[in-house]
């Protein structure tokens, strides 16, 4: 089983219990697993991908081409959660920079060479330099 791309890390606010399960109608035709990255497109739930503005949350549980509005699980994001992601470089230079990344399309590793129309601000590196701690700036249910 692939590694989770990202995972629950902690809260600001010291409660760092893993966020409560969701779940909201899926898209047509969509296929992701545990730890993507995920957006509302027309009030359902779509697999993030180029100029990932806002999240909706991360999936937790795979998801094959369901059939549209099944009811599909996730973990919200919210303002003061911790994830836990890899980069598609290293990311040192990008540590708390004054700007947002957004995420490889087909990876969904958070991509620190594109800048544009992304959510995802680097807090710290954690054991490699591209093993990082991140939180997302836009939240689709705040």
């Amino acid at each position: 089983m692939p590694a989770e791309k990202f995972s629950f890390a902690r809260n600001f606010n010291g409660e760092n219990s893993v966020p409560s399960v969701h779940e909201l109608p899926v898209a047509a035709t969509q296929t992701f697993i545990i730890g993507d990255a995920l957006v509302l497109v027309s009030g359902k739930v779509t697999k993030a991908g180029a100029a990932f503005g806002r999240c909706l949350g991360i999936a937790a549980q795979n998801s094959t081409a369901q059939a549209t509005d099944t009811l599909v699980k996730f973990y919200p994001s919210q303002a003061g959660q911790v994830w836990r992601a890899t980069a598609t470089a290293d990311a040192t230079a990008a540590l708390r920079a004054s700007r947002t990344y957004d995420i490889a399309v087909t990876t969904q590793l958070v991509d620190v060479a594109d800048t544009t129309g992304g959510c995802i601000y680097i807090l710290e590196l954690n054991s490699s330099t591209t093993d990082i701690f991140v939180m997302f700036t836009a939240h689709e249910l705040a």
